[in-house]
């Protein structure tokens, strides 16, 4: 469930630049307060959309004849059949009576007997699983809604007080078969609160309950013994990624497989490596084997021959400074991740705008696992205009971290380092990727949130950076070589830092060709005068960027 700490924010829609530059998208948080229910649950039981039902015989499709809203469930093509709704995380309590809007057709084979509907409600959580009763539908008006009602037992409402993470609903068609189709439309189960909006979702990522989304192709998976890598297996599972009970467009899902077991994809749009699959706009994975796998790195079991949710749940929290988001699965207990996160990132953000005398845009950081962080490769992004995204990893890696604002705030202090970078990043004209990146871990080292480890000197490709700069080949490595060889000096201090937040000039240079002398001579010239003077020859020197010899010589190079 989505958690609202001091005034939740309604998050609106931006442009997004993405982070250190690489690439554009745009964010529309579809955060309306249109319900108390999740929008996830309203569209289910207002039948708004298909996403999540799913019916044993027949097929279900929206009708535009209705009795509230823009759909309703049409039925058709089944004698007997039970439709079911894939559980959804309801925090209100259920009505002691439940009622539902039932379209007998007009198309009747059989002028005495019309058929019966039966609804069910089932909490696993609450241990219940109770049948709500029958109703006939012979004597009922043909071609017209008709409102019927299920009592709920006082001991149901009792155990679902409160709601409950999984609740669902089958009903049950029984009906002639040639006759149909049958509409079904608002389906209403629960005493309703304050109007709650929907939790904003990183840039990548957008509610799949409604098209285009919730109708686009589903991604097909199958998972296979090694013994028969093209085996078509005859169990399945419809797995519905969703935050706090809607339906997400992607995930990056991890599976426990058996030894030797392989995934193929059958069809959708997806990446399928190893034992992950990874997929970015899809309304759901449809998952076939006949072995026994987990799902996610909560190992959440399927519901072979049903639906499996793979529910996280938000918490929002806002301040004057920053809006943010965190998100979990229910099964892994966080405890109070979300308000530390928030108070480390907010003391991470004053310390970084003291040091450099810079402020940017009020921030928006989103601290996702890494189920949602990893549709987007690693998921640590800053966008240049204070949205921030943060992957803080899976348990097992947040216990070598030892907790999650010991995964996190490293990366939010590297990312919020990009947002005050942006505000100069016009002094600095061609390419300057590795040097934001290396004012990123450099900023973030001294606020003390980035370990030296992280920082250097050992490189992501293993090379040290005492060595000198000049082989490296990764971003982040040859811009944390600059700054690293400035440490090496004893001269990486907060001063430094503002001086390289407040450029004397304007420099022109591609800071990733670390073996030309304009690159050299333009460090040289930076970092002197960010120094306050002192003679950087030396820093340059061990670098192994080859520059002019001399500042002054260097700013003449530079025509400065």
């Amino acid at each position: 469930m989505r958690h609202l700490i001091a005034s939740a924010a309604v998050w609106g829609s931006v442009l997004l630049s993405a982070c250190s530059g690489e690439g554009v998208a745009t964010w529309d948080d579809s955060a309306e307060a249109a319900s108390a229910l999740s929008p996830g649950a309203a569209a289910a039981l207002g039948f708004e959309s298909l996403s999540g039902w799913t019916a044993s015989a027949g097929s279900l499709s929206l009708s535009a004849t209705r009795s509230e809203g823009e759909h309703a469930l049409s039925v058709a093509g089944a004698g007997y059949t039970v439709i079911q709704r894939a559980p959804l995380a309801i925090v209100e309590p259920i009505k002691g009576a439940v009622s539902l809007d039932v379209r007998v057709p007009d198309q009747q084979p059989n002028p005495w007997w019309a058929g019966e509907i039966s609804l069910a409600v089932q909490a696993p959580s609450g241990g219940v699983s109770q049948s709500l009763g029958t109703r006939s539908l012979t004597g009922l008006a043909q071609g017209t809604f008709h409102r019927l009602s299920f009592t709920v037992p006082p001991a149901v409402q009792q155990a679902l007080s409160g709601g409950a993470p999984d609740l669902s609903f089958t009903i049950t068609l029984n009906v002639p078969s040639g006759s149909g189709p049958h509409l079904l439309d608002r389906l209403d189960a629960f005493d309703a609160g304050p109007p709650v909006a929907a939790a904003p979702l990183p840039p990548w990522l957008e509610y799949c309950d409604a098209a285009p989304c919730a109708t686009a192709a589903p991604v097909v998976v199958y998972v296979c013994p090694a013994s028969n890598p093209l085996c078509t297996p005859v169990r399945k599972t419809t797995v519905v990624p969703n935050v706090d009970g809607t339906p997400i467009s992607g995930v990056f899902l991890p599976l426990t497989l058996p030894e030797g077991a392989t995934l193929r994809l059958a069809s959708g749009s997806a990446t399928v490596n190893s034992s992950f699959v990874t997929y970015s706009y899809a309304p759901r994975l449809v998952l076939h084997s006949d072995l026994d796998v987990l799902l996610s790195y909560y190992d959440v079991a399927p519901v072979w021959n049903g639906t499996t949710p793979l529910t996280f749940e938000s918490t929002l929290t806002s301040s004057a400074v920053m809006d943010s988001a965190f998100f979990r699965h229910p099964s892994y207990n966080t405890g109070t991740a979300a308000a530390d996160l928030h108070a480390q990132g907010l003391d991470a953000v004053s310390i970084e705008r003291e040091m450099t005398d810079i402020t940017s845009e009020k921030l928006h950081a989103f601290f996702v696992p890494s189920e949602l962080g990893g549709v987007q490769g690693e998921g640590n992004f800053s966008y240049g205009n204070g949205t921030i995204t943060i992957n803080y990893g899976n348990p097992l890696f947040i216990a070598h971290k030892g907790g999650i604002p010991n995964a996190a705030m490293p990366r939010f202090a590297h990312e919020n380092a990009h947002e005050l970078y942006d505000e100069i990043t016009s002094s600095i004209s061609g390419d300057d990727s590795c040097l934001n990146e290396g004012i990123a871990d450099a900023l973030a080292f001294l606020t003390e949130y980035l370990p030296v480890e992280d920082f250097g000197p050992i490189g992501l490709t293993g090379i040290d950076f005492d060595t000198g700069c000049t082989e490296l080949t990764r971003t982040h490595d040859i811009g944390n070589c600059y700054f690293w060889h400035v440490k090496n000096a004893g001269l990486l201090t907060e001063s430094f830092m503002h001086g390289i937040f407040h450029p004397q000039h304007q420099y022109d240079f591609n800071s990733c060709t670390q073996n030309v002398e304009r690159t050299g001579n333009s460090i040289l010239v930076y970092f002197t005068e960010a120094a306050g003077g002192a003679n950087m020859v030396p820093v340059l020197d061990a670098m192994g960027i080859p520059h002019a010899g001399s500042y002054a010589a260097a700013k003449l190079a530079l025509g400065l």
